[in-house]
């Protein structure tokens, strides 16, 4: 039984998206594409508190190198680039590798294959940029499936649909809150991990300059790094302006090491993030600026 009030009314919203998403998993993934670009600007239009932070974000990265116009270009195009991803989502499980090979650019996949051949697992770093989404499900078609790391949803019914869509074609979702341990398993059997590592951190962790101003950063990524010994990559899909999709996937990246683990927590950390932050810079409307990425810090955050 679910209690009235809020709970309630979520719970209608999650019956009414897993409703949505089914209804939508039988058009074509093209037509989804240029209906969600439409329903993203319809949204721009009505959005009021997460179109102010994607506006304040904006602005605070580059308002001293474009205009206001282009910064608002930025911001339709970003919400145009997030409805088209948003409705792509219900169509990733019916996705064969005829119809991905018309779509997305995946050759250099190839790189990860050769990155497994040295026998350590793989751990891949990207963020919410491009179709996160279809990046995953991309790269498990194409023969590497990796265990992915999602926050539990409030809605059991919501929260096993969506698990459902991304382990269609063999990836595994770890929930947030158990993943350390289940990640350095996995790498340690030599599999391959995926994480989405853009979002801010406690006020309490790193401070990071990130795209030209300081953002609380999580530590954890880096300490999974130094801890597991994986192969670590950085690994983007990006939209074409003929709305195919195309992979960018890094060299191993290396990091040195100072001796001292929080100084190396620090360097690797930022290495990361400064990946992240390039492909940010060449493709700003397909990137999620809705959320407070950077903010105040709280006294005794590490520098």
């Amino acid at each position: 039984m679910v209690a009235r009030g809020r709970g309630f009314f979520v719970w209608i919203l999650s019956v009414l998206a897993v409703g949505l998403l089914s209804a939508l998993s039988v058009v074509p993934m093209p037509l989804l594409t240029v209906a969600g670009a439409t329903l993203g600007t319809l949204y721009y239009h009505v959005d009021g508190r997460r179109k102010r932070i994607a506006l304040s974000n904006l602005r605070l990265v580059f308002g001293e190198e474009k205009t206001e116009d282009e910064i608002l270009q930025i911001l339709k195009a970003s919400y145009r680039h997030l409805g088209s991803t948003l409705l792509e989502f219900a169509v990733l499980p019916r996705l064969t590798p005829g119809k991905l090979s018309e779509l997305v650019h995946t050759e250099a996949l190839e790189k990860i294959g050769r990155a497994r051949e040295a026998g350590r697992g793989v751990l891949l770093l990207t963020g919410h940029f491009g179709n996160w989404e279809l990046l995953a499900q991309s790269a498990a078609i194409k023969g590497y499936p990796a265990h992915v790391i999602g926050r539990e949803a409030n809605v059991g019914l919501l929260h096993r649909y969506i698990v459902g869509l991304r382990e269609a074609h063999g990836n595994r979702v770890i929930v947030k809150q158990q993943a350390m341990r289940k990640v350095l398993t996995a790498l340690k059997n030599g599999e391959i991990v995926g994480i989405l590592c853009d979002q801010r951190g406690s006020s309490q962790g790193l401070m990071i300059d990130f795209l030209g101003h300081p953002a609380p950063t999580n530590a954890d990524v880096a300490r999974l790094i130094l801890t597991s010994g994986a192969t670590v990559m950085t690994i983007f899909l990006v939209r074409g302006p003929d709305k195919t999709h195309m992979f960018h996937v890094s060299d191993p990246m290396v990091f040195e090491s100072t001796g001292d683990r929080e100084t190396d927590v620090l360097h690797v950390t930022h290495q990361y993030m400064q990946a992240l932050e390039s492909f940010i810079r060449r493709y700003p409307e397909q990137w999620l600026w809705m959320h407070r990425r950077w903010m105040r810090r709280s006294p005794g955050a590490v520098e």
